[in-house]
């Protein structure tokens, strides 16, 4: 009996799946999922430079530190780590450090910059390390400042970072605030996968290119 109503139970998911749309109900779609094959360039995450901060996590940098009131974050070797997906708005400085993303391979993470400034003598600046996609939103009226040094320690040049920003997964800068990205190192922003810029003022110094991708530039 337990069978019979397991088989009738997945005959009707199944007719609901194929049928689905015709039956009136609503199909989500994750446009920024990693494994989305459609034909959006710009998707509604990656316009929305004014998304709800209500419930982020509120990330003050304070020279070698940072208060943080929120999960999902921790400061740990001098770096900012955020390891989880949500929402998070950071100003403040940070001196020889970096803010680095390192959540589940699904996560959507958005971090608006709110007055940033963060300098790395031997590093990247900000670096997504893993995440389904990274949202870099400017403030309104905001300045933001990233700059890296000439000579990138032994650890980034085995992990093969080359910029003052850099990012192994997707990422999106939007907003409408102002970013200054100094680079002595290689490129600007060096991305092995999909860089989208949807707004803010973007100025880019750097030793290579401004824009290195190996996957899109839109």
């Amino acid at each position: 009996k337990i069978c019979v109503v397991v088989l009738l139970f997945t005959l009707l998911l199944t007719i609901l799946f194929i049928n689905g749309e015709r039956l009136g109900i609503e199909v989500i779609i994750d446009e920024d999922a990693e494994n989305h094959s459609g034909s959006v360039y710009f998707t509604e995450n990656d316009l929305n430079g004014s998304w709800d901060t209500s419930s982020a996590t509120i990330i003050h940098l304070d020279g070698s530190s940072a208060h943080i009131s929120g999960s999902g974050a921790y400061f740990y070797n001098g770096n900012l780590v955020i390891s989880a997906a949500g929402n998070y708005v950071l100003s403040g400085i940070l001196e020889d450090g970096c803010i680095v993303v390192d959540a589940h391979r699904t996560s959507k993470v958005w971090l608006l910059l709110d007055g940033v400034e963060i300098s790395n003598i031997d590093d990247a600046c900000l670096r997504v390390e893993q995440a389904e996609k990274v949202f870099v939103t400017l403030a309104e009226g905001s300045e933001n400042r990233l700059d890296s040094g000439e000579n990138y320690s032994a650890e980034a040049l085995a992990g093969k970072r080359g910029g003052a920003i850099f990012a192994r997964d997707d990422l999106t800068i939007n907003g409408s605030g102002n970013l200054e990205i100094n680079s002595g190192y290689k490129h600007g922003i060096d991305a092995n996968d999909d860089v989208v810029l949807a707004g803010g003022s973007i100025s880019i110094t750097a030793a290579g290119d401004a824009v290195h991708v190996k996957e899109s530039l839109r």
